[in-house]
Parts: C-alpha cells; structure tokens; sequence
C-alpha cells in the first residue's frame, strides 16, 4: 500500500462475542491494497463487553479506518 501510496477510508463489519472479542471481521468498502490491513487490525481490536439488561450479549457493527499517506 506504501509503494503506491494508496490512502483513504475502509469500513469493516465486525461481530463482538459476550467477552468483547472480536470474532469476526470483512472489509465493506474501502481501497483494495488497504482491505486486509483493516481487517486484521479490527480483530486486533478489543471492546468492553455489551450489556443488554444486565446480560452480556454479541454485537455487530462497523468500523472505519482512516489510512492517509507518510
């Protein structure tokens, strides 16, 4: 992605387990050359765990990673 200084947006949905974990990650939209370094950088990503009445549940939702050019 460096080599070509690609840059820009991509949106990845992930699906968050009742500990906060990361479970799932795939890239929406976003450059091509970003793609994968989006989605391992979500799995990287911890979350405090979701409560819904008291009780842990899943979540999904979307993130967005912001890639600009150095």
């Amino acid at each position: 992605a460096k080599a070509v200084r690609a840059s820009g947006a991509v949106s990845v949905e992930i699906l968050v387990d009742e500990m906060g974990k990361v479970v799932s990650a795939s890239a929406l939209s976003g450059h091509p050359l970003l793609r994968q370094a989006a989605v391992e950088a979500a799995k990287r990503a911890e979350f405090s765990p979701t409560l819904l009445s008291g009780k842990a549940v899943k979540v999904k939702g979307v993130l967005t990673f912001n890639f600009t050019p150095q």
